[in-house]
């Protein structure tokens, strides 16, 4: 908990958990944004084509929008979320018996029957803290079959346009935002915005084949998990 010009600002993992889910029946507002509709209809054909006939494992699913995205082409859909709130939303969507939700913590997936082809996290990377990368990866990639497909989707910063500035930068390097919640309480919410060479650095020991596109709101990774010898 922090406190700034007298007003407390929650913060830490509890508080992210929290914030959204307070905000899971509107969280889906933010693919309603006109001028995101070009970048999101090249990110669904993007997705559907890399989930063709694969088992998907997705984590912080949320509202389960790329989940339905998913559930179009791939075999099998496991969809996983810390709050049962958005998965709750998600379920209502009733995406058909190959898909799957699961409430789980992003860093303590459950031990799967068979590692997945595909694993795929949006708008998930700019939350983690720098120092979580490498523990979140390693353990999302062991519940993948060697060989198997990552997809990484997250925002581009755009001066302008972001309607939570800055709050700080820790010692780190994060970055974090103020934002409130429908409760009114204030949150501190980790915010980054990683360049290109952050993100192969952070997947060099996992992954091989990686492929970055940046569109005008959002970035894409694909990325081979890489098969040991």
């Amino acid at each position: 908990m922090l406190k700034s010009t007298g007003v407390m600002i929650r913060s830490g993992t509890d508080a992210i958990k929290t914030y959204y889910k307070h905000r899971a029946f509107e969280y889906d507002d933010i693919y309603k944004l006109r001028r995101r509709q070009a970048d999101l209809a090249w990110l669904r054909r993007w997705v559907t084509r890399h989930v063709k006939g694969k088992t998907v494992l997705e984590v912080a699913a949320g509202t389960g929008y790329w989940t339905q995205v998913c559930s179009r082409s791939a075999r099998q859909v496991v969809a996983t979320d810390y709050n049962a709130n958005t998965l709750t939303v998600a379920a209502g969507r009733r995406l058909g018996s190959q898909v799957s939700f699961v409430t789980a913590d992003a860093f303590r997936l459950p031990a799967f029957e068979t590692r997945f082809e595909v694993g795929m996290a949006v708008l998930w990377w700019s939350h983690l803290k720098q120092r979580e990368q490498e523990k979140f990866i390693a353990q999302f990639l062991s519940r993948l079959a060697p060989g198997a497909k990552l997809l990484l989707v997250d925002e581009v910063y755009r001066r302008g346009t972001a309607k939570n500035p800055i709050s700080r930068l820790d010692r780190f390097g994060d970055r974090y935002e103020i934002r409130v919640g429908k409760d009114d309480v204030l949150y501190e919410i980790v915010k980054n915005y990683p360049a290109d060479d952050d993100l192969k650095r952070a997947l060099s020991d996992h992954c091989d084949q990686v492929r970055i596109t940046r569109l005008r709101h959002f970035w894409a990774i694909s990325a081979r998990v890489k098969v040991r010898q």
